[in-house]
């Protein structure tokens, strides 16, 4: 389930290549997978033109968007959306309002998918349906999981009074 982003930077020798996907990022430099320093706050060595070492950070932030920190500044890898995008597109992060914790999981990887779609499908008619598509499948997994665990915390707790 690994994504990846091709790009070039100014100053910076080759082409690279960010490979992405849930607690995964590696970069690649012509090929070459460079190594990532640091756990929380995770840096890169490139080599520039002049065939130096740079630093780059790659940093995914709340706007689900990656973005290139480079000599100081932040270039954009992905396109960002505009504001109509991402609220259709977050609907399903709602359901912290209903499922606490649970809920923000669900709505979390549900309003990813939406974005990820919305960066490649321009049509606002297929977008919306999509995204109302993902909310209530989000809303259904999560109800389907809560009465799953409610059963599970029942049949526990009827085993246990047996028991006594």
């Amino acid at each position: 389930m690994a994504r990846e982003l091709n790009f070039t930077l100014e100053g910076v020798q080759g082409n690279l290549k960010l490979e992405y996907g849930p607690f995964k990022q590696r970069l690649y430099q012509d090929g070459r997978e460079i190594k990532r320093q640091g756990r929380f706050n995770p840096k890169y060595h490139i080599t520039n033109t002049n065939g130096e070492q740079e630093e780059i950070k790659i940093v995914y932030g709340l706007d689900f968007v990656h973005v290139a920190v480079f000599r100081g500044r932040k270039i954009d890898l992905e396109e960002r959306l505009s504001t109509r995008e991402y609220i259709v597109g977050g609907l399903p992060v709602l359901l912290i309002l209903l499922g606490g914790l649970i809920g923000a999981l669900f709505g979390i990887i549900g309003a990813t998918f939406n974005y990820n779609y919305m960066r490649k499908e321009k049509s606002f008619v297929k977008q919306l349906l999509v995204s109302l598509v993902v909310s209530v499948a989000c809303y259904i997994a999560y109800f389907i999981l809560a009465i799953c665990l409610q059963f599970c915390l029942l049949y526990t707790s009827d085993a246990a009074d047996d028991r006594i």
